[in-house]
């Protein structure tokens, strides 16, 4: 297996997304002008997450409706832009279209970039100042230099390799779709996501796998009572369990920083399995398509 504290083991990172990851605070764009409360955001692709996270209504019938068009939305975006647009309702697009307000370079880790934009147009310089701390202090325990024993992202992609990753996080159910996407997208792994409700699949949906070797891997992200009975009850159903609790903060940087450590994780799960962890040209023919 490869090394993940041996410097051969990084040439996979063709296009340096370890750059990325460790500068990404503080990254994106800025507003350049004031935007009319209320204030609604709709998220697509590398977007939805971050308007899931914002805590903004999907709709507004005045004030601002910010459009995250991130892509893969088959031209929905655009019909709600023009749907949404009065004399009453400001709709400024955000994303990697041509012709947007605000233009962002496709990357899977852009959902920092969209929430970050959406705080700083929303007025809430505070939550993105705790968001960013949370980020630096993670950032001090992920980084390649940072050795085996005190990498918990390099110790959890160990215990992933030719593994599913099953994702459970019960304080905030976004980010179970948004860590599938890093692992898809980074990773090059597939990864699971239940349904609402989730301990009924756990319970019932994995009965006796484990008697037939299916090489799953719970990924129980935050605390509390639904984590603790979802251990309980995956113990004998799943190949591996692996708990990852959320720092101290509030639940929109504990989230991000989950996030983040999940983005880390998926780039050592890359170079585990000895691929670039940057987007594939495949996915640039699919934005164009779309």
């Amino acid at each position: 297996m490869r090394d993940l504290d041996r410097e051969e083991t990084y040439l996979s990172d063709r296009r340096g997304l370890a750059l990325e990851l460790r500068d990404l605070v503080g990254t994106g764009p800025v507003p350049t002008r004031s935007y009319p409360a209320p204030h609604a955001a709709l998220g697509y692709g590398e977007g939805h997450f971050a308007a899931r996270l914002s805590g903004l209504p999907d709709w507004t019938e005045e004030g601002t409706l910010f459009v995250l068009e991130g892509g893969y939305d088959l031209g929905e975006a655009a019909a709600l832009s023009l749907l949404a647009e009065t004399e009453r309702v400001q709709v400024v697009k955000v994303g990697l279209r041509p012709g947007v307000e605000v233009y962002l370079s496709p990357s899977p880790l852009n959902p920092y970039r969209y929430l970050r934009f959406l705080l700083l147009a929303t007025g809430q310089e505070e939550a993105l100042s705790e968001v960013d701390r949370a980020l630096l202090e993670e950032r001090k325990r992920l980084t390649p230099e940072i050795p085996l024993e005190e990498n918990p992202a390099k110790f959890l992609a160990y215990t992933l390799v030719e593994r599913i990753p099953l994702l459970y996080a019960p304080f905030h159910r976004p980010l179970e779709e948004a860590a599938q996407s890093l692992f898809a997208r980074i990773g090059k792994s597939l990864a699971l996501t239940p349904p609402h409700s989730a301990l009924e699949f756990f319970l019932t949906g994995l009965e006796a796998r484990h008697e037939q070797g299916d090489p799953l891997a719970a990924l129980l992200l935050g605390e509390g009572e639904a984590v603790r009975l979802a251990k309980e009850i995956l113990e004998t159903r799943v190949d591996a369990i692996a708990e990852v609790p959320a720092p101290t903060g509030s639940r929109l940087a504990q989230a991000l920083a989950l996030w983040y450590r999940l983005a880390w994780t998926a780039y050592y799960l890359a170079l585990l399995y000895g691929v670039d962890p940057s987007d594939p040209e495949v996915l640039k023919r699919l934005r164009e398509a779309t």
